[in-house]
């Protein structure tokens, strides 16, 4: 199985943290490991991920941004064949890591996103990724608060995905360089 590392990036996280750490617990894919990067919390939030994670691992980091975050990752737990990047505001249904894995091997991608849906309404859609138009602008493919009718539960090949869940090969942010800072 591959091991994939979700990397979770975080900064003075809400109540939504330990909701989100439990739905990674929840899964059952047998090679997961779990890092939590701190970019720059005002409290330590290391106790609040070992209280609902205890195996998952804890980076303290100053920058506060997104990418500088999750690049912090990269080379942290060795072996690594995917990243799963998510916010710490996501939450996971079970076998959202098996599918995605799957997925990336099903088509050969390097970049695999998930549905979004709303957090309060989950038969709103937020993302299911997105392409450009002629002149080069990101277009949703999914309306905003489009109802989700299960319209866009096939696969398709997208432009953009969602950075709040999105499998990266690792091989492929190796030779990226990672987010752009």
């Amino acid at each position: 199985v591959p091991a994939v590392v979700a990397v979770v990036p975080t900064r003075n996280p809400g109540p939504w943290l330990e909701t989100m750490l439990a739905s990674l617990a929840a899964q059952e894919y047998a090679n997961l490991t779990t890092l939590v990067i701190d970019a720059g919390s005002v409290v330590d939030v290391a106790a609040r991920v070992a209280e609902v994670l205890p195996n998952a691992f804890v980076k303290r980091v100053r920058e506060p941004s997104f990418a500088v975050a999750a690049n912090d990752a990269l080379g942290t737990i060795e072996g690594a064949s995917f990243y799963l990047f998510c916010h710490d505001d996501v939450e996971l249904r079970p076998g959202a890591v098996q599918a995605l894995v799957e997925e990336a091997f099903r088509s050969n991608a390097g970049i695999v996103g998930a549905k979004l849906v709303d957090w309060d309404h989950d038969d709103h859609l937020r993302s299911v990724g997105g392409s450009i138009d002629k002149f080069g602008f990101s277009w949703p493919i999914a309306e905003p608060d489009e109802l989700d009718q299960a319209q866009h539960d096939a696969v398709r090949e997208a432009f953009v995905v969602s950075s709040a869940t999105m499998l990266v090969r690792a091989d492929l942010v190796a030779d990226l360089g990672g987010f752009s800072t």
